[in-house]
């Protein structure tokens, strides 16, 4: 009980500081399930027009099937972490790297934050979606053969990782599940991997909330969307549990 009023007090100091006009700056730093649909814009858009009615600026850095580890060689990231001080730090990786090399991803989300941490910022792990059935990588072994599998140990992967370097998670991937379940009418693919508009959306709204602490449900931001369509999103962002239940 006293860590959630220790949690509900700095939520309400960080909300506190956005009122008072104190500018909230975003890295994202990932590959293609970023930018496909240019998902930092319709964070920023969907900020705007929440109930916080935040202005957010936000940057990106996502070169096609980019890992953490070539985001870390490359330097880019950490220069722009060093130099402009963004408040936080999103990190997506490769839509098989916490399968495929797990090591890898772990030891480079812990040296970004280790970064991050430097400079007063938020590291937040974006946990992705299991790619669609049929895909030639469910013949690989460490896939699980299924999309369900392979997001059951994408969520595990994910979560492990966030407790062990202390990130932040941002359970997109359980989200997605949720959706498919509740909605399967809404198409969150694009027919690949990437995401389709209303999965965009989705992985914004439950960005928001793991950013800000606050519910994305009541935003006017649709993203194109029908109406309809957004509040369903919403209301699956809003309502996923964001730490992994035992």
């Amino acid at each position: 009980m006293r860590s959630l009023k220790i949690a509900a007090a700095f939520a309400l100091l960080f909300l506190a500081r956005i009122a008072a006009g104190s500018s909230v700056s975003i890295l994202f730093v990932g590959n293609s399930l970023t930018y496909t649909n240019d998902l930092p814009a319709m964070f920023k858009k969907l900020a705007a027009e929440s109930s916080l009615h935040v202005d957010v600026d936000v940057t990106l850095i996502a070169p096609g099937g980019a890992f953490l580890y070539d985001h870390w060689k490359s330097g880019q990231a950490v220069a722009f972490l060093r130099e402009k001080h963004p408040k936080f730090l999103v990190l997506q990786g490769q839509s098989t790297e916490p399968l495929s090399a797990l090591q890898s991803f772990s030891q480079s989300t812990r040296l970004f934050k280790a970064e991050a941490d430097r400079i007063g910022a938020t590291t937040i792990l974006f946990a992705t979606w299991a790619r669609p059935s049929g895909d030639p990588y469910y013949k690989e072994p460490g896939s699980g053969g299924s999309p369900a599998v392979m997001q059951a140990r994408l969520d595990a992967a994910y979560a492990d990782v966030a407790k062990t370097t202390g990130a932040t998670l941002a359970p997109v991937g359980v989200a997605w599940e949720r959706a498919q379940q509740a909605t399967p009418e809404i198409q969150l693919l694009d027919g690949t991997q990437h995401p389709s508009p209303a999965g965009t959306y989705l992985a914004a709204a439950v960005l928001f909330r793991a950013v800000f602490n606050a519910s994305p449900m009541g935003s006017t931001l649709y993203g194109g969307l029908p109406k309809e369509t957004a509040l369903q999103l919403q209301r699956v962002a809003g309502e996923i549990p964001m730490t992994p239940t035992p």
